[in-house]
């Protein structure tokens, strides 16, 4: 059994502004936890500490040494010349390739949007794939941040229905403004700010 991924007195500081002060979280293995807050908080710092990407200035993380990691950023980094297709592949074993176009369709994205360069595809379109490549993938830490933005409303009931069975059994961590995202996931909500 995975255990769970905890940050104890965690202090992040750029330059002369400090983020987090002696922040502490525990996530439970397996579960969802919603960060909620304004802007400035250090919600996407939080995600990155556990994604690795940053570093504490103080404190220490537990529970995510050796585990994969994936994450919806709030900017989609995808690789723009690649299809839609090739993008999720890149999270897949090559024997399950052919999955790629299961995970886009779930997601909205079909026929010719799948073989088209990303870049040439719309704001939604390209927030469609990023999700799926997030979620495609077998990772055992998911970073959702505002993961439904630039989705029509008309395609997040079907978005969210994907989310949810892709995160079942996963530590998930989703950054949002909307409590309704939050409990659309079943996440426990953690306030910051």
């Amino acid at each position: 059994m995975i255990g769970d991924v905890t940050l104890r007195c965690i202090r992040k500081q750029f330059g002369d502004t400090v983020v987090l002060d002696d922040f502490g979280l525990t996530l439970a293995a397996g579960t969802v936890t919603a960060l909620c807050g304004p802007n400035g908080v250090g919600k996407t710092t939080v995600a990155r500490l556990i994604l690795g990407l940053d570093a504490p200035d103080e404190g220490t993380i537990t529970g995510v040494e050796g585990r994969t990691r994936a994450a919806v950023f709030q900017d989609n980094r995808l690789c723009a010349h690649l299809s839609a297709e090739a993008n999720v592949r890149l999270v897949l074993d090559r024997s399950k390739w052919d999955a790629a176009a299961h995970h886009l369709h779930r997601v909205g994205l079909g026929g010719e949007a799948r073989r088209a360069p990303v870049g040439t595809l719309s704001g939604g379109q390209r927030r469609r794939v990023a999700i799926a490549r997030a979620l495609a993938g077998s990772a055992d830490v998911v970073v959702l941040d505002e993961p439904y933005a630039g989705i029509d409303a008309e395609g997040k009931p079907a978005i969210v229905d994907y989310v949810r069975e892709r995160i079942l059994g996963r530590t998930t961590v989703l950054i949002t403004h909307d409590p309704a995202d939050a409990a659309s996931l079943g996440a426990s909500v953690v306030r910051m700010g």
